[in-house]
Order: structure tokens, then C-alpha cells, then sequence
């Protein structure tokens, strides 16, 4: 059971107008559930729409960017939500993301650049090869003026198709914070492009407000949340 004391506003849930059909399961992330989240992560990480056009030749680049790090190195901080389909969204945190860049730097990206080659042209890349060529390069460090007042961070996507009750969102990340303040987080942060309008004001919904005097890099947004 988790203390809910951390995510109470956001059970402050509006009752549908109507019954619903679904059946929403929250749970904690399992190995077995990486292709599912994966699927997911492809399928919202343009901005909330689909990217499996964008990234045809390396469809699981962008998750292993994105949220790999995060479900290998600390997946008891993750946590899915399934209706009768199977696995329909996630939150993927970790308690300190100062340590988790250290160890992506250490023990994930190695591994990326093998899975990955560095592409030998430096002009006309794909996105995928975008990512790949990030993918040879440092994890970028996040502002001290994040880390320090909201050293966690997290990243939430849901199959918005299948999701007939709009609260799913809530409760799945409600799961995410509270297992975080259980071990004595008092924040926590996302990190977003500039450009995810959608994604940027679906956060701010969900409590999150743009981290001041965060040292702003050109293309890259923080968003931060009191626990």
C-alpha cells in the first residue's frame, strides 16, 4: 500500500457522467512489461501522437532514449496500468536523477553505442540517426536549480485511445510520486522538448509548473513538482 499523501490532489477525481466499461489495473513495472512499454513510449513520443513513422528504421531508438535507462537501472520506481487489452500506459521515475544520469553515463550508454553505431555521415541524418549520434555523445547534465529542489524525475505516457476514464493519468502517476515521498523525495521533475506543446500543458495539469532560474538549455524545458 502506498502513502498517497504526496499525489492527494490529484485524487480529487471528478465522477463521470456516464458508467464506464473498462477495467483500469495499476500495478508495478515488471521486466516482462518492457515491449509493452516501449510500444507505448514509440507510440506518444511525438508530442502525445505516434512516432513509429518517424523512426522506421530504428523503432526502438527513441525508447531506449527516452525511458531505457529509467526501467533497467530503476524499475522499483515504475509503475504501468492495464485495461482488458494489457499494459496501456506508464510512469517511470527515479528517486534521484543526478545518480541515474551516472549510471546511464556508466552502465547504459555503452551499451547503446554498441547496440547503436555512430552514423558516419554528420549531415542529412533521420531522426532515429538524430538520436543515435546523442546516443555517442555525454548524458547532459541537468540544471542544479532542478536537481536541488526537485531531485526526482519521472515521465508519464498513456494510450489516450483506450483511455475511457480520464483519470487514469492521475491515478497512474499518483502510483509514481507516492512510492517516490515514500523514500523521502521532496520533488520531483520532468524534462521535455520545447516544442511538446500538448505534453507541456498536459504536466501543468497534472501539477507540474516550468522550474525557475533552471538554466534553460535552447530546446529543453523542466518542469518540477513538490512532493
Amino acid at each position: 500500500m502506498l502513502p498517497m499523501a504526496a499525489a492527494h490532489d490529484l485524487m480529487y477525481i471528478r465522477h463521470p457522467e456516464q458508467i464506464l466499461k473498462n477495467c483500469y489495473t495499476y500495478r508495478p513495472y515488471r521486466p516482462i512489461d518492457e515491449a509493452a512499454v516501449y510500444d507505448i513510449c514509440l507510440k506518444t513520443c511525438d508530442d502525445g501522437m505516434d512516432g513509429t513513422e518517424v523512426f522506421p528504421e530504428y523503432p526502438q531508438v527513441i525508447c531506449d532514449k527516452l525511458i531505457g535507462a529509467t526501467v533497467t537501472l530503476s524499475p522499483e520506481f515504475c509503475f504501468v496500468v492495464e485495461d482488458d487489452h494489457g499494459v496501456m500506459g506508464y510512469a517511470v521515475a527515479a528517486i534521484d536523477a543526478k545518480q541515474l544520469r551516472q549510471r546511464q553515463q556508466l552502465a547504459w550508454r555503452p551499451t547503446m553505442q554498441e547496440k547503436y553505431p555512430k552514423p558516419e555521415r554528420t549531415t542529412e541524418l533521420t531522426p532515429a540517426e538524430e538520436v543515435i549520434v546523442s546516443l555517442h555523445a555525454d548524458v547532459p547534465e541537468t540544471p542544479v536549480s532542478v536537481t536541488s529542489a526537485f531531485p526526482s524525475v519521472v515521465r508519464l505516457d498513456v494510450l489516450t485511445g483506450r483511455m475511457e476514464d480520464l483519470a487514469v493519468t492521475k491515478r497512474l502517476l499518483s502510483c509514481a510520486l507516492s512510492a517516490l515521498r515514500a523514500k523521502g523525495s521532496t520533488g520531483v521533475h520532468v524534462e521535455l522538448n520545447v516544442g511538446d506543446k500538448c505534453m507541456l500543458e498536459h504536466y501543468r495539469l497534472l501539477g507540474f509548473a516550468q522550474v525557475k532560474n533552471s538554466e534553460l538549455l535552447e530546446e529543453t524545458v523542466y518542469l518540477g513538482r513538490y512532493l
